[in-house]
């Protein structure tokens, strides 16, 4: 300690160039001192003015919005000097905390010791004004510290919410999207089919064929008004509702074209909810497809269980292609695939197509 015994007893304030110090201890820090090192500077700055033997700083901090703590206004940060001493680190026993304010704010509590350390600081009113400045500065950084790391976690949140509600909507987009595709599509299709149907009626002359196919377009525009409707409100609300058999009877059973070969034994027999949606809307979308590729062509769709699992089989008489070994419907193989299912398609040209599906459970 560099004051002698005769100073540290002394009653009254040292040398005005300690209060100097003091200030240059804290400012004279090199670079940009975080605040508990220019706390920990202060302790030890103040500790050999006063002569003491150990200072502690107790600052008062605001507590964080939202701590569950509602009891408690603020929490304490102490810096304490010397930080290592064995003997400073004993339990405090007589000093009484010299306590720093700004009007009525709190600031620090300092606990100096020995309790005439403590007296001097209280009987010296420049270095008295001087400590509660620099901690009400070393105060004010750590408050502000604190609020921008609270600004930069809820900027972080903000962010995250806002990446997962574009997420979420590009989803329902695309959901929308391929409900569209698989619902109302066909729909469209065999719209399109019936009108072709009443021109070609009309053109040889032949109105009562005409008007059945009128009257078999209105039944269609109802049906298509419904799956519009369903696929606002959900394409697979049938299908949880009545199961996989019901829902494809009801979609596709009224359609001229189509022939539904349904295994008994699938006869209100209930999968997995993935399962029968995967295999529903695989379903739709090869029957859609041989509508628009084949049109006037007749399209069977076999729906089978076995002990190898559920499968099916949407065929058509058109007109065939050549699949140049590639595989085509990738849209389609890759929703089978979701439930461990399987696509494989055959067709050559003059020989229709078949569009088979397995999910093996």
């Amino acid at each position: 300690m560099r004051r002698s015994t005769q100073q540290a007893d002394l009653p009254f304030p040292g040398p005005p160039d300690d209060v100097a110090r003091v200030v240059d201890a804290v400012h004279g820090l090199p670079g940009r001192p975080l605040p508990g090192v220019q706390a920990e500077a202060l302790a030890r700055a103040l500790g050999g003015c006063l002569a003491a033997t150990s200072v502690t700083i107790a600052l008062w901090l605001p507590r964080p919005a939202g701590d569950a703590d509602a009891a408690v206004d603020h929490t304490v940060e102490e810096y304490r000097w010397p930080a290592t001493d064995a003997e400073a680190a004993a339990p405090v026993t007589d000093a009484t905390p010299v306590r720093l304010c700004d009007g009525e704010q709190v600031l620090a509590d300092l606990v100096i010791e020995p309790s005439t350390a403590a007296e001097r600081l209280r009987r010296w009113p420049e270095l008295h004004a001087v400590t509660r400045l620099l901690v009400s500065d070393i105060q004010a950084q750590l408050i502000t510290a604190a609020a921008e790391r609270l600004i930069g976690e809820h900027a972080l949140l903000l962010a995250d919410t806002r990446l997962r509600a574009a997420g979420e909507m590009e989803h329902q987009r695309y959901q929308l999207e391929r409900d569209l595709h698989d619902g109302a599509q066909h729909h469209m299709v065999a719209l399109q089919m019936s009108l072709a149907m009443v021109e070609h009626q009309l053109d040889a002359g032949d109105a009562a064929e005409a008007g059945r196919h009128l009257d078999r377009l209105r039944e269609l525009l109802a049906s298509t008004e419904e799956v519009l409707h369903t696929t606002a409100t959900g394409l697979l609300a049938p299908l949880a509702d009545h199961g996989l058999v019901a829902a494809l009877t009801a979609r596709l059973d009224a359609l001229d074209t189509v022939t539904l070969h349904i295994d008994p034994e699938l006869v209100g027999y209930r999968y997995l909810p993935e399962v029968e949606a995967a295999v529903y809307l695989a379903c739709l979308e090869a029957v859609s497809n041989a509508h628009k590729h084949a049109p006037g062509a007749t399209v069977t769709l076999t729906l089978a269980t076995s002990r190898r699992g559920l499968s099916f089989e949407v065929a058509d008489t058109g007109p065939g292609f050549d699949t140049e070994g590639r595989m085509p419907l990738r849209q389609l193989a890759a929703r089978l695939a979701a439930v461990d299912g399987t696509l494989t398609v055959r067709s050559s040209p003059n020989t229709g197509t078949r569009v088979s599906g397995l999910v093996e459970l």
